[in-house]
């Protein structure tokens, strides 16, 4: 079965602009038809598979209208100027590799406080890293754990973390890292819904610059809800 741009969003979930971008990206296997895109049901399915994303086709999922309602308010609940202050902003985190600003970020993350939870949210970050660089370049990186962290007890947040030193971090512009947003959430929709939104942000000039001020925390979330306005929802 063919799917078309609209209704293979619509079984991710997600918004379609999102599913553009992953194009461009050539992140989803897809096949043009002049201007259009078609996606093979089968290809995709293991493609969400992989990367752990539900995949439902129209018409089968067994949510409620009820149960969307509360989904639109969990995601309103966790708007990322909240996400953001659950996670907290540190400084001078040292490091010399990627995998030791991993371990010494997991070690500042609220939540994930007993020595079984911060090993395992550790082994995750580096799988993620295994399989691609979360640098996304400017030097900024956005680690998050390979699937969603449902064993713990806590909310979804974003710690923000600027270096003591940039790391060389493999980031898609081969530029050294100085800060990482650290996202933990507890299912795929809300980490595509929280990633879109940071994303948005990181592509503004004026906060960027702002990060290169290694801002205080008020500045900075004051600088996310001004952005946090303009992010078409």
């Amino acid at each position: 079965m063919q799917l078309d741009l609209e209704e293979f969003a619509e079984c991710l979930d997600i918004p379609q602009t999102t599913v553009e971008r992953w194009i461009r990206q050539g992140r989803i296997p897809v096949r043009r038809k002049g201007n259009k895109c078609e996606f093979s049901q089968s290809l995709i399915e293991k493609w969400a598979e992989t990367n752990h994303l539900k995949f439902v086709m129209p018409g089968m999922g067994e949510e409620t209208e009820a149960s969307g309602q509360e989904k639109e308010q969990e995601q309103a609940a966790d708007d990322l100027q909240t996400v953001m202050r659950r996670g907290g902003v540190f400084y001078d985190i040292e490091g010399e590799s990627v995998e030791d600003v991993l371990w010494a970020v997991v070690n500042r993350v609220p939540y994930f406080d007993t020595p079984e939870k911060k090993k395992s949210l550790y082994e995750s970050l580096k799988a993620r890293e295994a399989m691609m660089s979360t640098g996304i370049g400017k030097g900024v990186a956005i680690p998050h754990p390979r699937t969603p962290m449902t064993e713990t007890d806590g909310p979804a947040f974003i710690t923000t973390c600027f270096l003591k030193s940039p790391v060389d971090y493999r980031a898609i512009d081969k530029k050294p890292v100085f800060v990482l947003f650290l996202l933990v959430s507890t299912s795929a929709q809300l980490h595509l819904h929280l990633l879109a939104q940071l994303s948005f942000c990181l592509r503004n000039e004026a906060f960027l610059q702002l990060l290169n001020q290694y801002p205080a925390p008020e500045e900075l979330y004051a600088k996310i809800a001004e952005l946090s306005e303009r992010i078409e929802t």
